[in-house]
């Protein structure tokens, strides 16, 4: 009898990680014909069943003798890459964020041991070391997890923090970098958690914000900050000095009613979600408009009030929570977004 359930168990192995996949679907990709596609749609992750594929005839049993994993992403809001081929996803309507870890093939739902979960997950970042990051708008805190997903106790909080948002890690500087909403600031951490400086103040002049939230680190080290009721996005230096402001209030392309995440890819270009008219913008260094995608829906490349984005510089994927679909859409960008 045990050879025979060993046998079982090895029939509904999960099959070995090979990251997440890159190929296009040929008919979604944007522009349309006769321009060449420069970003296409790959897939849709609503739980780790998209990404750990399941193989063998025999999959009720292994999911039997392993244990039911409930891993349906209800709201996601922020995304963030971890590692090689690990993926967060915050989901303030589970009060949890999910841990999608590839290499080691595995789904740990952070924040469910905690009594009450957590309350507002809102923005994650993984370490160098593989630690993550958790701000939790409701506490007012940033907590800490270690690589398996156990909780550390908090990174940053009060006085230093008010209402922590979105999250972005600088690797080569050794810094934390906190969108904190009420204080209408970006505040700067070392990795152990030390504040080390801020900058912003409440305004509408460069440098200034109105209720920031998401934030991202581009690989030259500049900054990118949705500043949502200023209706704009700003980039920064490293240090903090304002370079660009880019865009305005309108419902027009390159204007923004309701922005939310942001990004950096590898050749500099600002990649923006823009919510309530349910779109992704891509933007050049100077932040002319390059190109636009998606509408209103729940097909492949369309949306329902999307927030976060991430982006991976190694596969050109780019992740964004489509929050009001439930899902996490994923997209490819080919040879840029409309050089």
């Amino acid at each position: 009898m045990v050879l025979v359930l060993l046998a079982l168990v090895a029939a509904c192995a999960v099959q070995p990680w090979s990251g997440f996949p890159t190929a296009v679907r040929p008919e979604l990709t944007w522009p349309g014909p006769p321009l060449p596609a420069r970003v296409g749609f790959v897939a849709e992750i609503r739980g780790h069943r998209d990404l750990f594929e399941e193989g063998g005839g025999l999959r009720t049993i292994g999911r039997w003798l392993s244990g039911p994993a409930d891993s349906g992403v209800i709201r996601p809001y922020a995304v963030a890459l971890h590692g090689a081929g690990g993926l967060l996803v915050t989901d303030p309507g589970r009060c949890i964020v999910h841990f999608f870890d590839g290499p080691r093939r595995r789904y740990v739902a952070l924040g469910a041991e905690l009594e009450g979960g957590l309350p507002s997950p809102v923005g994650v970042a993984a370490l160098p070391d593989g630690r993550i990051l958790v701000s939790d708008s409701r506490l007012g805190r940033v907590l800490i997890f270690d690589r398996d997903g156990a909780p550390q106790g908090t990174f940053a909080g009060p006085p230093a923090l008010t209402r922590p948002a979105g999250l972005a890690v600088h690797p080569a500087r050794g810094e934390v970098l906190i969108a904190d909403v009420a204080a209408h600031r970006v505040r700067v951490f070392d990795l152990a958690g030390r504040p080390l400086r801020e900058f912003g103040g409440r305004g509408d002049a460069p440098g200034q914000f109105n209720f920031p939230t998401h934030i991202a680190v581009g690989a030259d080290g500049r900054i990118a900050v949705c500043d949502s009721m200023n209706f704009r996005v700003q980039v920064f230096a490293p240090d903090g000095a304002p370079l660009r402001t880019i865009g305005e209030l309108g419902d027009a392309p390159g204007q923004f009613a309701k922005p939310k995440g942001v990004a950096l890819d590898r050749e500099g270009r600002l990649i923006v979600v823009e919510g309530l008219h349910d779109a992704v913008q891509f933007f050049s260094v100077e932040g002319e408009l390059l190109l636009s995608i998606g509408r209103p829906g729940q097909a492949p490349g369309e949306f329902w009030l999307p927030a976060g984005v991430a982006y991976d510089p190694a596969t050109d994927l780019l992740f964004v929570a489509d929050s009001y679909n439930a899902r996490v859409q994923v997209f490819r960008m080919l040879g840029g977004a409309g050089e």
